[in-house]
């Protein structure tokens, strides 16, 4: 069927309640990725890809309500899309989709239509069998046996480190400290984080008899961050801030040995931050999932990128640098189920809402709105941090403000 055809079609979906809504729509697109692992060999040139099963692919999608009743339908069917069961889409090009919305923003600044963009992410609907392994466990255990796989393949390549192993430890032990302890909120996980530096400087400098106990300790100051009393975003945000610092070094690296602490020091920072993904969540809604999973999409991605580079033309030489193939397909056995549960996360969180005020409004009239008032106008203070709104719109907002809200 020639697209021509294909666009006489209605562009339909059926939310979960069962309600169905036909729209206008414009600009078609989809975004498809792909599980993979890479993999490179010495004396032979290219990459090995092996890639798995699809993941959900993303649509995002520019739909319209219009005539007369545009403003009731739409809400209508805003009402309608905050039942959580997923959405069958009925596309005029890619078929029959089964997805949820990540966000939906609507927009009534046109008098004649409301317009309404936003995100879907394709869901699978068959009842799979049900692990009994819970995951938030599973990935810390997996990240502390990672860590003691990468200790030991330190220890076989480096087993008497030496006064230049030892300050390039040295160097990105304080980077990594230095990047961190302004940022602790707690006083006790302050304390044991600066007993955890001093400890592993002190195994740093014994590093020549003790290379493993040195390299565990470092491990220990490089992934301590995951276990902080704080929100999510703030423990990776100091993960994310160490391994941007110690990638600032990354070109400078020649020895094979200083790439060998680089390897083993910046997947520990990247296991770290799954960990700390999945330890005591509290995530407010679905966009704060998604902003996590794309922050340790990248640094995994920059850290086999920074390891593709530094990996030798051929490992013939006794200083060619070779990254542990054990090690890396452990860490990205991590990764990729770290992701797999984040998307699950995600899928099961408050939805982004928004919409672009058609009238002058308040967060009072606002909240009771959107949320609902409550005795401790918690939903006022909800509408006021989810917006940013400040002193000079505490008691009046103006029309064609776009007021984001979660359901």
């Amino acid at each position: 069927m020639s697209w021509v055809d294909k666009i006489q079609d209605p562009f339909t979906i059926s939310t979960g309640s069962g309600r169905t809504f036909t729209f206008a729509w414009r600009n078609a697109s989809r975004q498809v990725e792909f599980n993979y692992v890479e993999f490179e060999f010495p004396n032979l040139p290219g990459t090995l890809v092996q890639r798995g099963e699809v993941k959900g692919t993303r649509y995002p999608i520019e739909i319209y309500f219009q005539g007369e009743d545009h403003l009731d339908e739409a809400e209508r069917f805003r009402a309608a899309a905050s039942d959580k069961r997923p959405w069958t889409i009925s596309h005029p090009f890619y078929g029959t989709i089964t997805a949820h919305p990540i966000s939906l923003n609507f927009d009534n600044t046109q008098l004649n239509v409301t317009k309404i963009t936003g995100t879907l992410l394709e869901t699978i609907t068959q009842d799979n069998p049900k692990s009994v392994i819970i995951p938030a466990d599973k990935i810390k255990f997996n990240h502390e046996e990672l860590k003691t796989t990468f200790g030991i393949s330190f220890v076989t390549d480096i087993p008497s480190p030496g006064t230049t192993e030892k300050n390039s430890l040295i160097d990105n032990v304080s980077e990594a400290y230095n990047q961190v302890k302004n940022r602790i909120s707690d006083t006790l996980d302050a304390e044991e984080y600066f007993n955890a530096f001093n400890e592993a400087n002190a195994a740093i400098l014994e590093a020549t008899d003790f290379p493993l106990e040195c390299i565990t300790k470092v491990q220990s100051i490089i992934n301590q961050p995951f276990q902080f009393a704080d929100s999510v975003k703030n423990r990776v945000n100091m993960l994310v801030s160490q391994f941007n610092r110690l990638r600032e070094s990354v070109e400078t690296l020649t020895g094979k040995n200083d790439k060998k602490i680089y390897e083993n020091n910046q997947g520990i920072t990247v296991s770290s931050a799954c960990a700390a993904a999945v330890t005591d969540p509290d995530y407010e809604n679905s966009n704060d999932v998604v902003a996590i999973i794309d922050i340790i999409t990248n640094i995994f991605d920059n850290y086999l990128e920074d390891l593709d580079g530094l990996q030798s033309d051929n490992g013939g030489d006794p200083e060619s640098y070779i990254p542990d193939a054990a090690s890396i397909r452990a860490l990205n056995d991590i990764v990729n189920f770290t992701l797999s549960n984040l998307y699950d996360i995600a899928l099961n969180s408050k939805q982004e809402r928004s919409v672009i005020l058609e009238d002058d409004s308040n967060v009072i009239l606002l909240a009771h709105r959107f949320y609902g008032l409550q005795a401790d106008d918690s939903t006022i203070d909800q509408i006021i941090n989810n917006n940013n709104i400040g002193l000079n719109e505490l008691l009046g907002i103006r029309k064609g403000r776009r007021i984001i809200y979660y359901v």
